[in-house]
């Protein structure tokens, strides 16, 4: 969906004309399976999420994905509720500063029936990165990672080019597959359910794209077996129909509820509400790097011979005239934070004496003119319109915004699966003003953040796979690198907390708001919301009316 704006009143609780199912949400498909004298959902769960599953699992390195990749081919560490990493198909230790073992667990099988080996592991690690052709590199999570050896068929050592403690946390976004389809499988393997093929506590049964994807539990787990026998996700992308789904009751639970829906289903004897603080920081990423960004140009459409954004007064005017306080309140309905950098409070590196963003529209008005665009220029956003809570609506109301600048805004809304495909290819033209959100819980620290997205993009070292606006400081970089060395813990966060503050500086990034995870269902089943915004099956379980989840 594209939009322009040329400085229009703010009307951002309308949103944007986000498009809207035109098919009416009835029916679960397939039969439930039942115990005697039980009802359907004691056994049956049917999830309406709003993310689509891509089924290979090193093609394309998202969050919305992991929270599917655990349930069914799971992986040697996995991430619990709060963040931590806990191990899952393997126990761990850490040998020496550079060196982690990983022990399978005794049973450990595939769905196949096969055990799950060492040989298994390595070759599922070494096709997450080394995958030609990926969308999103998962280069990035093994990041530091130099030998990844079986030393017997339960043990892989992993070896690190220099310490770092976060290898535990990075290897929850791998998902292990048997060696032989590591080796030979190829997207339409894994689309076909063929090579889908995992070691975690659900298996595929049917992956209908567009539609939905269908569950059975693995009973021969190695893990604590899951209360549901099976399990149904509705792709319902759509935020309107997703709430009616779970008001028609066609779904159980629901990920991603709109906030302007929240006092409506709170106020539902029915439903229960399941709501805490996200790891996930909503941000712009300017492009810094270009002589001439693609999508920039005067007023009258023409491309400028220079690219406005490599000027920081012009990052800081961006930043400057936009009202953080009004997107909380106007757009997610107070259901977010401000935010004045990348990494949220409480996170290693989170830098504490940050001031706060600041919204002056005249300054920002006097730093456009000063460096040479009085009368401002033209300018596309490009944003998901289905990947975060109201990222349409922010779009749209970070153009409106960003118009009464004085620049000429158009705003470009797309399907995820068209985004993500554009905006991470390195060598081509990705935007010039770009809206994303980041989730530090797969680190624990701000080490995601700096190498993935303000590290300079070295493809060859898995450094800034996610650096869409190719940012690039020397300094910073070596602030960064220096992070990744120390073993002090305290030492590390310093180095962190300085370089993002030396990156909010120089306004590399656009810090917006801090997003809150809210996940709804029936009174009658339970759910522990967790940071990262994953809606695992294994989370929710049955509950009493009496005992499900407080609404508030």
């Amino acid at each position: 969906m594209t939009s322009a704006l040329t400085g229009s009143p703010l009307g951002i609780r309308q949103g944007p004309s986000v498009v809207k199912t035109n098919k009416l949400i009835a029916g679960l498909a397939g039969a439930a399976l039942l115990l005697a004298g039980a009802p359907a959902f004691a056994q049956h769960l049917t999830i309406g999420s709003r993310a689509e599953i891509t089924m290979d699992p090193h093609y394309q390195w998202l969050a919305s994905n992991i929270s599917y990749y655990r349930q069914i081919y799971g992986s040697l560490t996995v991430l619990g509720p709060n963040a931590q990493a806990e191990p899952m198909l393997a126990d761990f230790r850490k040998v020496d500063d550079l060196n982690w073992e990983f022990k399978l667990k005794p049973g450990v099988k595939f769905q196949n029936g096969k055990p799950v080996t060492a040989d298994d592991v390595v070759a599922s690690l070494n096709r997450a990165k080394t995958l030609a052709n990926a969308a999103a590199s998962y280069a990035g999570a093994l990041q530091t990672v130099s030998g990844i050896k079986a030393v017997d068929p339960q043990t892989v050592v992993i070896t690190t080019e220099r310490p770092n403690g976060n290898i535990p946390q990075q290897l929850t976004q791998i998902a292990i597959i048997p060696k032989e389809i590591a080796d030979s499988a190829t997207r339409d393997d894994f689309t076909s359910a063929k090579a889908a093929i995992g070691a975690g506590p659900y298996k595929v049964v049917r992956y209908r794209p567009g539609d939905r994807l269908e569950l059975a539990r693995f009973d021969d787990f190695a893990g604590p077996k899951p209360h549901w026998a099976t399990v149904t996700y509705r792709f319902i992308a759509d935020d309107a129909a997703r709430v009616a789904a779970l008001l028609g009751g066609d779904v159980d639970l629901i990920d991603y509820v709109p906030p302007a829906d929240l006092a409506r289903l709170q106020d539902d004897k029915r439903l229960a509400i399941h709501t805490r603080a996200s790891d996930r920081v909503m941000y712009l990423i300017p492009d810094t790097s270009s002589d001439k960004s693609p999508f920039v140009a005067d007023l009258d459409g023409k491309p400028l011979d220079k690219n406005p954004l490599k000027d920081v007064r012009v990052r800081k005017a961006l930043s400057l005239a936009l009202d953080r306080d009004a997107l909380v309140r106007s757009v997610m309905d107070g259901a977010a934070q401000p935010a004045n950098q990348t990494v949220p409070p409480g996170f290693i590196g989170y830098f504490d004496t940050l001031p706060a963003s600041k919204f002056d529209l005249n300054e920002a008005k006097q730093l456009l003119a000063s460096a040479g665009y009085p009368k401002g220029f033209q300018l596309t956003i490009h944003c998901t319109n289905d990947r975060y809570v109201n990222d349409a609506r922010m779009c749209q109301a970070v153009g409106q915004m960003l118009s009464r600048l004085g620049l000429k805004m158009n705003v470009v809304t797309q399907p995820k699966s068209v985004f993500f495909t554009q905006m991470t290819n390195h060598s081509g033209d990705r935007g010039s003003l770009l809206l994303l959100a980041w989730g530090s819980a797969w680190t624990g620290d701000a080490s995601g953040i700096l190498n993935q997205t303000l590290h300079s993009y070295d493809k060859a070292k898995g450094m800034g796979t996610w650096n869409l606006g190719h940012y690039s400081n020397a300094e910073i970089d070596k602030m960064v690198q220096e992070a990744n060395v120390a073993i002090d813990r305290d030492k590390k966060g310093g180095f962190q907390g300085a370089a993002l503050k030396a990156a909010m500086e120089d306004y590399a990034q656009i810090p917006l708001i801090i997003l809150r995870v809210i996940n709804a269902s029936k009174r009658e089943v339970a759910f522990t919301p967790f940071a990262d915004e994953a809606t695992p099956a294994t989370a929710a379980r049955p509950a009493d009316a009496s005992a499900a989840t407080p609404k508030k």
